[in-house]
């Protein structure tokens, strides 16, 4: 009889920190998650790996970045970094866990080798890995035609297809039941991940939680899409809708969340946290991926039904194998996962460090030092700039390195199958 406890983790794509109750905010949208944090334990300065799911969860799995490179097809590049390294739900089978995973995100599906490790594995992928996310997000290119000839990355097409709610935009509520029946089945110890898309763009909330129009919300989901990650003409009308509809899919994922723990048995330890943020013209941005404002990389963060308490020093979502698989198995030292500061990094490429209450940022060669509190510029030259800069020129070179070392593995290994 082993005293491993089963392990859930709840993922929500896009989700705010400071949208949510028990990270400070005021807006009244998770009553039930913050109730649950307030019996667990809290990480108040988690950084995501990365700004958006590509940048983010392979990092988040593996404990490892993706090699950055524009060389070979993304798909392979993606299924060898997670054959390559020893993934989350491998770490847990490893312990003797039984493991399944429910993700309506196409970026973390079978295609992409995240169904590795896992015993029961869902992804309700029908056709290509298209998130319908701002035009310069990945995918957005493709021009896949639905049943009628209207590729479904026009404006109509697209409509049509957010309406559907197909593939990415399967609402959390299709598939809660099921996950909830593989849990009364499975063999203790399990580990379970959810990962949910109800609030990423476009942002369509169910009905009975919904502040507008239908019409509305299309109308503004499209002015979204249609100008990407910046602000364009009518920005003051579409921006209150989209801040709106988003608040609607924060309160439906929490008003879920309570009924769907309340139906796990045997108590679980259940961790909840984002793969990254979301601009809403913060600096003129919208979406995720461009920049590492905090509205991108400070993600919310906590463990239910263990540990009690609030962890202020850094944490980066790398460790999350490392916090879970401590936590479920009893081994390990979860003071010992945190530091000083978190690293984060997108595909533009930009580096940045992220302490308590400062941040590093180096924006191609130019460097920025905030102060987190007041969201202002702090002295470049002070000794704090001067050791992040060290410590982000090295991080760079061995980046380059590891590309290198990818790109000539990868020219050998076709070399071999010619």
């Amino acid at each position: 009889m082993t005293d491993d406890r089963s392990v859930v983790l709840v993922t929500v794509d896009s989700l705010r920190a400071d949208y949510c109750g028990f990270m400070g905010s005021e807006r009244g949208l998770t009553p039930n998650l913050d109730r649950h944090a307030a019996e667990g334990l809290v990480f108040e300065n988690a950084v995501t790996p990365g700004p958006s799911t590509l940048d983010a969860m392979p990092g988040i799995f593996t404990g490892v970045d993706l090699v950055d490179s524009d060389e070979g097809d993304l798909q392979d590049r993606l299924q060898h970094h997670m054959r390559a390294h020893t993934s989350l739900p491998e770490r847990f089978a490893d312990a003797g866990y039984e493991t399944a995973a429910f993700t309506a995100n196409p970026w973390t599906s079978r295609q992409f080798g995240f169904d590795a490790g896992f015993d029961h594995f869902e992804d309700f992928l029908d056709g290509p890995a298209d998130d319908g996310a701002p035009r310069d997000e990945a995918g957005a290119d493709q021009e896949a035609a639905d049943d009628e000839g209207e590729s479904t990355l026009s404006p109509l097409g697209l409509v049509r297809r957010w309406a559907g709610e197909s593939s990415m935009f399967q609402a959390w509520g299709s598939f809660a039941d099921d996950a909830i029946a593989w849990a009364e089945d499975a063999d203790e110890p399990y580990f379970l991940w959810l990962f949910l898309v109800d609030v990423h763009m476009p942002y369509l909330p169910v009905s009975g939680v919904r502040s507008q129009t239908r019409p509305e919300t299309y109308a503004a989901n499209l002015w979204l899409y249609l100008n990407g990650h910046e602000a364009g003409p009518l920005e003051s009308l579409a921006r209150p809708r989209l801040v709106s509809a988003y608040e609607d899919t924060i309160r439906y994922t929490d008003d879920l969340y309570e009924r769907f723990v309340a139906e796990l048995a045997d108590d679980p330890l259940v961790a909840f946290h984002a793969d990254h943020g979301e601009a809403f013209g913060e600096g003129g941005v919208y979406g995720h991926g461009p920049t590492l404002s905090e509205e991108q990389v400070h993600v919310p963060l906590f463990v239910a039904n263990g540990p009690t308490g609030r962890v202020d020093r850094p944490f980066s979502l790398r460790r999350l194998p490392d916090l879970l698989v401590a936590l479920g198995t009893g081994e390990g030292d979860v003071d010992a996962l945190t530091g000083p500061y978190a690293t984060t990094r997108n595909r533009d490429p930009k580096f940045a460090l992220r302490g308590a209450d400062w941040k590093y940022v180096d924006d191609d060669g130019e460097p920025h030092l905030y102060d987190l509190a007041s969201g202002e510029h702090m002295e470049a030259d002070e000794p704090l700039a001067a050791v992040a800069d060290e410590y982000v020129r090295a991080w760079q070179t061995h980046e380059r390195e590891r590309q290198r070392v990818a790109e000539a593995a990868r020219e050998v290994a076709e070399t071999t199958d010619c």
